[in-house]
């Protein structure tokens, strides 16, 4: 690797693909049949297959909630998607496993008397967060856990039982005094202005939001998102959904257990090197999902992870990258980037994309193409070309061409704007393609 100071100013860099830009997000599939049974802002649209023009056998090893995987499935071609987060790999195996008849009607039995049955099921037993009775009115809690002990009590198989439970999953937030933003969640009884955030009065903003009977306002979501997922129960009828495996673990071991040339495309977006802490905005559904039951289970999670954030295990061993330690040096010392070890993140993020690009290229077939989604990020005024320094670690790996492809911008954030002024373009979305 040479030269990445000075690379970002257009080698490597391809024609820019603005029709791609509505595909690299998840508005690409949020209201496509299968693909909207869970909010997943972090996936892509499954179009990306044909438009990068993949081939049968395609490996996802960041596949977040499945967007790639339920289009494999439903374009005949065969999948296998791995994930370290266990939220994630649950939706995935609930999207590719189609119920049997005798299971949909069971589940449109549940639809048609779940709320009467509400009242006579004690509350499933309150998670261990500990702000589980902040992100939800008392009355909104109380509903809640009725209906997941009703979805454990009435279901008659696991398959059913996951199909009930994702549909209860998929409501929380909406039902929630809390949303998902930015490095992890918000909460509503308070409103953001161009100042700051203020107060919002409290008994007001519940009326507002919910209406006056909380308990109909977490029927009413749970029956729309069940009646909308029953609806798509005949997208399973078309293409191959037999032909797709989810794994769930950490995408650097997992890809090593892979056989040698068994993928003809690999597809992936890694989470960013911008701090986002996944399983912090998550932690509602992870906590209440009965995905993590600890606060030691959800750290190692994060130590698992790819270190994109500053839970992850920033002290493992890194590759020796001498460009990547140029851009750390250029970043302000004084900054908060330093303070917060965003150096030791950069690291090793790239060290681990070192290792999955050469472990991609070890399961593809001879030809076989890799294509990475991946965004620019910035600290101290520098910016971490991504894009360029992905497409470099790729031909070290062993890949024979690599290509940049800018799809998007990327809004920098008010703090930065001022740095980064005359640069702003550096900013992007990219795909990386690899072969």
């Amino acid at each position: 690797m040479t030269g990445l100071l000075e690379c970002v100013a257009g080698e490597m860099v391809a024609p820019a693909r603005p029709d791609l830009a509505g595909l690299v997000h998840w508005a690409g599939a949020a209201a496509q049949p299968i693909h909207r049974w869970f909010r997943y802002r972090e996936g892509f649209s499954p179009a990306l297959i044909t438009s990068l023009g993949l081939g049968r056998r395609i490996l996802d090893p960041f596949c977040g909630s499945g967007s790639i995987m339920v289009g494999a499935a439903q374009q005949g071609r065969a999948s296998v998607g791995i994930d370290v987060n266990p939220l994630a790999a649950f939706v995935s195996r609930v999207k590719l496993s189609p119920l049997g008849d005798a299971d949909v009607a069971a589940a449109a039995a549940f639809l048609g008397g779940f709320e009467a049955a509400a009242s006579g099921v004690e509350p499933w037993p309150e998670p261990g967060l500990r702000s589980a009775s902040k992100v939800f009115e008392p009355r909104i809690f109380d509903a809640v856990l009725r209906m997941r002990a009703l979805i454990e009590q009435r279901a008659t198989s696991a398959a059913q039982r996951d199909f009930l439970l994702l549909a209860w999953l998929s409501i929380l937030q909406e039902v929630g005094s809390y949303f998902k933003e930015g490095n992890g969640i918000k909460y509503r009884n308070r409103k953001r202005r161009k100042d700051g955030y203020v107060a919002r009065p409290d008994g007001q903003w519940q009326l507002e939001r919910f209406g006056a009977d909380q308990e109909g306002f977490v029927f009413a979501a749970l029956r729309a998102k069940l009646t909308e997922m029953l609806s798509d129960v005949p997208a399973w009828q078309r293409g191959t959904w037999s032909g797709q495996r989810v794994i769930e673990g950490d995408a650097l071991e997992e890809t090593g257990r892979l056989c040698t040339g068994s993928f003809d495309s690999v597809l992936f977006s890694p989470p960013y090197a911008n701090r986002f802490d996944y399983f912090e905005s998550q932690k509602v559904e992870l906590w209440f999902g009965g995905f993590v039951d600890s606060y030691e289970a959800l750290g190692g999670l994060r130590k698992r992870s790819l270190r994109s954030h500053l839970g992850a295990a920033l002290d493992s061993a890194v590759v020796d990258l001498p460009d990547v330690e140029a851009l750390i040096a250029r970043i302000d010392p004084a900054s908060y980037a330093v303070r917060m070890r965003v150096p030791a993140l950069i690291r090793g993020y790239f060290s681990d994309m070192a290792t999955i690009l050469r472990r991609c290229r070890h399961v593809l077939v001879p030809g076989g193409q890799c294509c990475v989604v991946v965004g620019n990020s910035a600290y101290g005024g520098v910016i971490i070309p991504t894009d360029q320094i992905i497409a470099r670690l790729g031909l070290d790996a062993g890949f024979g061409e690599a290509a940049v492809v800018p799809v998007r911008h990327l809004t920098v954030a008010p703090q930065q704007r001022n740095e980064l002024a005359g640069r702003e373009g550096l900013m992007r979305e990219s795909i990386v393609v690899l072969s």
